[in-house]
């Protein structure tokens, strides 16, 4: 797992909470909606916490899918639960992150890896449906339960509609230059190709800017993983 980094906010919290605990005001089986530091990238919980995981490996980070996690979701409903997220902040009105990720999805049941970026309320959790986003500029990568549901796909939210990536793309782009957002993808690691441009002026002054990292799974996931194995921000590796 990644690392936690401890701050005295983090101590102040955790005080708070085993104080809730003991009073019996805090249920330990909740869902842990806040976001816990770990670094430079935040997790937020899946359900009681074993809806999904992650590890850094030395070729990258990784991101294992659980039965009946959803990333639509933000509270239990109709047989799925919320998965874990990971998110790192972008910060200013300009800004660039650069993606290589490669996704083992095993036949059968829907499967699916949802990663982009999330503008909205500073505290709020990243998932993809959350009320609190402003936009979302959401890729994802799934398959199952027929052969023609596997796909790679970007759509911008709220309104968009969804545009095919090629499968064996390299890179994928993100993009910022004031109130406008981009994404592009490269099958060389050189040459970019525009797949999206937004002009996106109500969403440039919302409080939070996040790259996000969830995923669902129908059923079991037999062994599904995402690994990110490189993710530049303005040139700046930062999963090494």
């Amino acid at each position: 797992m990644i690392p936690a980094r401890l701050t005295k906010v983090n101590l102040a919290c955790a005080a708070l909470a085993a104080a809730l605990l003991a009073s019996g005001c805090l249920n330990p089986a909740m869902f842990k909606k806040g976001a816990f530091a770990t670094d430079d990238w935040d997790s937020w919980t899946g359900w009681n916490d074993v809806h999904g995981s992650s590890e850094v490996k030395s070729n990258g980070l990784y991101y294992y899918l659980t039965a009946r996690q959803d990333d639509t979701r933000d509270e239990p409903s109709d047989g799925y639960v919320p998965g874990l997220i990971l998110s790192r902040e972008l910060l200013g009105p300009r800004w660039r992150a650069d993606l290589e990720a490669e996704f083992k999805i095993p036949p059968g049941q829907m499967k699916r890896f949802s990663y982009g970026v999330w503008i909205g309320g500073d505290s709020a959790r990243p998932s993809v449906g959350s009320a609190s986003a402003s936009m979302k500029l959401l890729v994802q990568r799934q398959n199952g339960p027929r052969p023609q549901d596997d796909s790679l796909t970007l759509i911008c939210l709220p309104g968009g509609k969804p545009v095919p990536l090629p499968a064996k793309l390299k890179v994928l782009r993100f993009e910022r230059d004031g109130n406008y957002f981009t994404v592009s993808y490269a099958l060389d690691r050189k040459n970019f190709t525009a797949a999206l441009r937004v002009d996106a002026a109500a969403a440039a002054d919302v409080p939070s800017q996040k790259f996000f990292l969830g995923g669902f799974s129908g059923g079991d996931p037999a062994g599904a993983y995402a690994r990110f194995k490189s993710l530049k921000i303005n040139g700046r590796e930062v999963l090494r």
